[in-house]
């Protein structure tokens, strides 16, 4: 079997490319706001969500206080967590208004 190459000194010269243009410099989050404003200025604004931190927390507690916390979150159709983020948040904890909603992924009935 015999390989077939090419000879880089009959090669003929391929075509160069076409330069690379220099890039863009970026424009500033006002300049690109006013630009927006001027190209469609009835539609709203985008609002970014800030990126969200999290921790887990885990504790362990008496099963008399953890059949109450599940309980007390199954009567009002929400999760234990937000009913001790509710606790936390009117002793004076810097609570997220996020960590005081249920946000629990709903089933889809299929």
């Amino acid at each position: 079997m015999t390989r077939k190459l090419k000879s880089v000194a009959t090669a003929q010269a391929e075509p160069q490319a076409a330069p690379t243009p220099a890039p863009a410099r970026r424009l500033q989050s006002a300049q690109l706001r006013q630009i927006a404003e001027q190209i469609a200025p009835t539609q709203p604004p985008a609002v970014m969500p800030t990126r969200r931190r999290s921790t887990l927390i885990n504790f362990r507690a008496e099963t008399l206080l953890a059949d109450w916390l599940a309980d007390r979150a199954a009567a009002e159709s929400t999760t234990q967590k937000v009913i001790i983020t509710r606790a936390l948040a009117a002793a004076g904890a810097p609570v997220s208004p996020q960590d005081l909603e249920d946000r629990t992924p709903r089933r889809r009935r299929g």
